[in-house]
Order: C-alpha cells, then sequence, then structure tokens
C-alpha cells in the first residue's frame, strides 16, 4: 500500500444560516437558529417548525453560476451550488478519472412522485449521475441512502475508496430537501416538535426537520501538513433490536464509540458531537451509551437547536462545523438546552466554550438500527486501517462463500435450483417462524429471505460480527408510491407503518434483527446490477473494520413479476469456508474474486 493519509482538502455548507461554512460557523456563534413555524407550506394540513432554505434564491443563485442547459431538481441545483463553491476552493479538477462522486441522502427527489411522469428522476442514483456529470466526471457515483447515518457513512465510503487507491480525491456531498411527504412521515410518527428543539432538555417535545447541503473534499495524500484534519477511525454498527427505535441499552451507539476510543484517547479529545435529535428516546439512548463508554464526562454537543434534523446531510454538516469550530478554539453549544433530561449525564452546554484539542468524534443514529461514527483530527496521527487491510495486500482476492439467486423463475443456491416457489412460499418453505416477515414490505421480505437461505447454517457468533452491505436501483421506490397514495388529497392518511418502509436500508436493519447481526449496515443506491462493482465496493469495508463476513448484493423489487435478490457471503479468503456449517451433502465450493483494492 502507499499514501495512506486522508485529509480534507475543503468543505461548503449551504442551508438557511448561510451559503458557506464560515457564515454557518458565524451564525452559530451568535446563537442564531433557522427554525421556525410553517402553516399550510407543502399543503400540510398540520403546521410544523422547520429550517427551510429560500429556493427562490437557491434557484437564482444557481441560474447565474451556471452555463449548463439541462434542467436540475431543486434536490440537484443544491448538491452542485455546494460542490461547485468546495471544488473552487481547491482548485480540483473535478473532471480527472482519480476523483469520484459520494452522494449522501435519504430520499433525494422523492417530491417529483407527486408528478407520475417523473418518477424516474425519484432515482437517487438518476441524480447522482447528473451531477457527477455537470463537472465533467465519468466515474460511476455512489449513492448512500442509510437513513439518518447517511452522512457519516458517506464518509467512511470516501475514506475507503481512496485507501483502495482507486482514487485520489472523494467529492462527499450530503442533502436532502423536506416535503409534504417527509414531512406527513414524521409527523406520523408523533415525533415533530411544534417549537425549536431542545436537545438533551428536561422540557424536550421532539424534532424538527431542516434542509441544507453540505460537501466536504477529501484527498489521500502522504504529504499533509500538521495543521491538516485527517481521518482517523471509523465505525458502524446495528443495534438489531428494532427498525424505528433505538436500542434503550444503546448497544449500536455503545459499540461504535468503544471501537472510536481504540485510535483516539478521551484525554485528547475536545468533545462529540451527537445525534440528539430531542426525541425523547434518542437522547435517552445516547446518555446510556456515553456513560457505558466512559464519556459521560467528555464536553458533547447537538446541532440540531440550530438546523433541525437535515437527514442525508447531518452527518457532513456536523462534521464540518465541528472542524470548523475546533479550529476556532471552541465548543458549539447545544440550543435549545437547559436542564438535563437524561437519566445519565451528558456534558452539554447552552454556552460557547473553549477547547485547545484538536481531535472530535461525530456520531450518529437512525432507522433501521443504524449507528455510526468517525474520528477526525490534527497532528501526525496515522489513520486506522483494520488487521484485514493488510492481509489484504499480501492474499490473492475476495472469497465467495455462498451465493443465492432469488427471481420470480427459481431460487438458485450455489448453482443449484433448490425453489420455484414465490417469496412468500420461500418463508413457508425455509423460514415459517417469524410473524414479522408478513408486516414487510415486499423489498424487506426478498431481501429477508435472501438472508435467511445464506445465513441458517452459520453460528450466531460469526453472524454478530457480519456486515450486511446491500445495493440496488429503485431504492424503495414501491413502498414509495404505496405511500404518496396516502397522502394524496383525496385520502390523506400518513401511515408511519408504511412510511418507515420508505427508506431502503430497512431491509438490512430486518436482516440485523432476525440474524443478531451487530456489525456493519449500509445501502447503497445505483443504476445498473454489476455485481462486480458491488463486491468491490463491499470488500472495501474490510480496509477500515474486520467482519468475520459479508452480506452483500443486489436486492430490488418492482412488482410481483420483476424482482431479484442476487446475494453472496464474501470473506477475505478459502480458509474462512470453515465459516459454513459443514457436512456430507455439502456442494459449496469456495470462489476467488480479484477486486481491486490495492
Amino acid at each position: 500500500m502507499g499514501s495512506d493519509m486522508i485529509v480534507k482538502i475543503a468543505d461548503n455548507i449551504i442551508s438557511p444560516l448561510g451559503l458557506t461554512t464560515e457564515d454557518n460557523l458565524n451564525a452559530l456563534l451568535q446563537g442564531n437558529s433557522g427554525l421556525s413555524l410553517h402553516e399550510g407550506t407543502f399543503g400540510l394540513p398540520e403546521a410544523f417548525c422547520a429550517s427551510l432554505l429560500d429556493r427562490n434564491l437557491i434557484t437564482d443563485l444557481f441560474d447565474r453560476s451556471s452555463l449548463s442547459l439541462e434542467k436540475y431538481t431543486f434536490f440537484e441545483k443544491l448538491c452542485i451550488l455546494s460542490a461547485s463553491q468546495a471544488i473552487a476552493d481547491c482548485s480540483l479538477q473535478a473532471e480527472n478519472e482519480d476523483v469520484i462522486f459520494i452522494i449522501s441522502t435519504t430520499k433525494g427527489n422523492v417530491d417529483v412522485l407527486e408528478d407520475s411522469e417523473k418518477s424516474e428522476e425519484a432515482f437517487p442514483s438518476y441524480s447522482a449521475r447528473r451531477i457527477a456529470k455537470y463537472f465533467g466526471n465519468n466515474n460511476t457515483p455512489e449513492v448512500i441512502s442509510n437513513a439518518c447515518i447517511s452522512g457519516v457513512c458517506a464518509q467512511i465510503e470516501a475514506v475507503r475508496a481512496l485507501l483502495s487507491e482507486n482514487y485520489r480525491y472523494a467529492v462527499v456531498i450530503g442533502a436532502d430537501v423536506l416535503s409534504k411527504f417527509i414531512i406527513s412521515g414524521f409527523q406520523s410518527f408523533k415525533a415533530l416538535s411544534m417549537e425549536p428543539c431542545k436537545p438533551f432538555d428536561n422540557a424536550r417535545t421532539g424534532l424538527n426537520l431542516g434542509e441544507a447541503a453540505g460537501t466536504i473534499i477529501l484527498e489521500r495524500t502522504d504529504d499533509a501538513t500538521p495543521e491538516s484534519w485527517r481521518y482517523t477511525a471509523s465505525s458502524n454498527h446495528n443495534d438489531a433490536n428494532h427498525i424505528s427505535g433505538p436500542s434503550r441499552t444503546g448497544e449500536g451507539s455503545f459499540r461504535v464509540i468503544s471501537d472510536l476510543l481504540k485510535h483516539v484517547d478521551k484525554a485528547e479529545t475536545a468533545f462529540i458531537n451527537l445525534h440528539g435529535t430531542a426525541t425523547a428516546y434518542n437522547d435517552e439512548m445516547e446518555s446510556i451509551a456515553l456513560e457505558r463508554a466512559g464519556l459521560s464526562d467528555l464536553p458533547a454537543n447537538g446541532l440540531k437547536g440550530f438546523y433541525g434534523h437535515t437527514l442525508g446531510a447531518a452527518g457532513i454538516i456536523e462534521t464540518i462545523l465541528s472542524m470548523a469550530a475546533t479550529d476556532a478554539g471552541v465548543i458549539l453549544p447545544t440550543r435549545g438546552f437547559e436542564t438535563c433530561g437524561t437519566s445519565r449525564p451528558v456534558n452539554v452546554d447552552k454556552n460557547i466554550r473553549e477547547t485547545d484539542k484538536q481531535a472530535f468524534f461525530k456520531i450518529l443514529s437512525g432507522f433501521g438500527g443504524s449507528n455510526a461514527g468517525i474520528a477526525w483530527s490534527k497532528g501526525d496521527r496515522a489513520c486506522h486501517r483494520s488487521n484485514d487491510a493488510k492481509c489484504l495486500s499480501n492474499e490473492p482476492g475476495i472469497t465467495t462463500l455462498a451465493h443465492v439467486r432469488i427471481s420470480p423463475d427459481a431460487t438458485i443456491l450455489d448453482g443449484r435450483k433448490i425453489s420455484d416457489s414465490s417469496i412468500s412460499g420461500l418463508y413457508r418453505e425455509f423460514a415459517g417462524d417469524y410473524p414479522k416477515f408478513f408486516k414487510m414490505d415486499s423489498l424487506c421480505k426478498l431481501g429477508f429471505m435472501g438472508a435467511e437461505i445464506l445465513l441458517k447454517d452459520i453460528p450466531a457468533e460469526l453472524r454478530e460480527k457480519a456486515a450486511v452491505i446491500l445495493f440496488n436501483r429503485n431504492s424503495s421506490l414501491i413502498t414509495d408510491r404505496n405511500y404518496q397514495k396516502t397522502i394524496s388529497e383525496d385520502n390523506y392518511f400518513p401511515s408511519p407503518a408504511l412510511f418507515v418502509y420508505t427508506l431502503a436500508n430497512i431491509v438490512t436493519g430486518e436482516i440485523a434483527i432476525r440474524h443478531r447481526i451487530h456489525g456493519e449496515t449500509a445501502f447503497h443506491i445505483t443504476d445498473e446490477n454489476n455485481a462486480g462493482l458491488q463486491e468491490e465496493i463491499a470488500a472495501r469495508a474490510f480496509l477500515t473494520s474486520s467482519p468475520s463476513f459479508i452480506l452483500t448484493g443486489w436486492v430490488d423489487y418492482n412488482n410481483e413479476s420483476d424482482y431479484l435478490a442476487d446475494l453472496r457471503l464474501i470473506t477475505r479468503n478459502c480458509d474462512s469456508a470453515s465459516i459454513l456449517k459443514s457436512d456430507s451433502d455439502s456442494n459449496i465450493e469456495c470462489e476467488e474474486v480479484s477486486p481491486n483494492l490495492n
């Protein structure tokens, strides 16, 4: 391996508080918030408190700065504007082959579903291609759609792409825009506060939502200065507990924080930037995780009182602001906080605090039991590379342990037809003992059955440390359309049970809960089913973590006559074939593949 320092070389934030990172930082230092009450917006029957962008301003800025004749959605314009400013700041030649674009978003252009003729624009991969092409970049962009943790996951994926030495630069863009679809979904959960949120406060009544875009540009280099922000470590763990509620023991967040503490000393850490949504359960969970990790006294903050929850942008903009604040020698306040309202202490403050330390943790949690964290620091600390990364540089390729393909025609396991049943028929044949199956949407049922067939003989202790990294094109489009019908003017009845399945990563959560998987879970959206690219991306997880194996591949559902799960178990080498339970009838053979990891 060559250069393995990953540094931040440019960034930008566009939000209701400003159009640059500097503007946003100054707004926070002055105590400003973008949150306000909105009535009648998006045609919603209920008022809501949120931080909304000035759409006319963003459109005007885009039109004045762009020479393109293409028509872009508001979401795409926002991403392009943010990326343009960051790219200009570091004079990056974004069209070069050594540059990859990575987009973090939960729902992208989901608002276009109100116009049935524009359904193609609802694909996040469609927008990602258009954004990359705007800058003349022909590499296949990556889309991370992993609910609330997407922004941290996108940074982790960028680090892995750079460590693989396939690229030198990564342009990571996080963005989401609000709409009737998204607001109504959170209202259906009774999760929204009608006033500016109060993270960790005794009087907190729920979260607010917000709009923003953030861009962070990373470079792989062997010539970083002491003043450069360096990637230090990262972690991703699933609660394996519930698809829409956090673990009551803070299991996933505790595991994430514990991983980060292996590489950054608490004494050298300025603060931990928390998710801090101001919901009863999230803030309580984070307080428990901090206590379990021995960090109750570490300075902490949450920024949702300034922006609300900006979904796919949150992990990006909160990381950038943490860097900017640390550069300024301060710990940003937690706006709305007065009196601690969690059962365990959390060292947050409504006032600005000073610090001379130069490292911080950023953690997020979200639907699907997902939790992720990343550590950034200055100085001469090298980035963490897993032991598996060292092995990958010395051993040939990746081993496929097992392969299942489920389609309307047949279910094929390792080249042998095992059933011609429907997805529900497969459940009766190979599961039958998990009534929650019938509450799932079609995408989750499909992925669930693929995992059920592949994982049934693997010991629990190995499943616990596994990773689940899945891909598709449609995201959760079939459920999106069904949910859209429930909020039409003629039938306004948003369902929380349906809304939660409009997040494609829920399939990874369902698999994690069923098999008690506490390792990484992640969901990627791409515009084509490329098994080689999927394995290459999934195998990069070995560069920064040490899963026992990875369940990966394609899982996409259009309708009952058009669906495909093409899933594999992969690990580092053929010796790991012992993961599978041996028996006299087993005909499984290891297949070596060689994704480009070096």
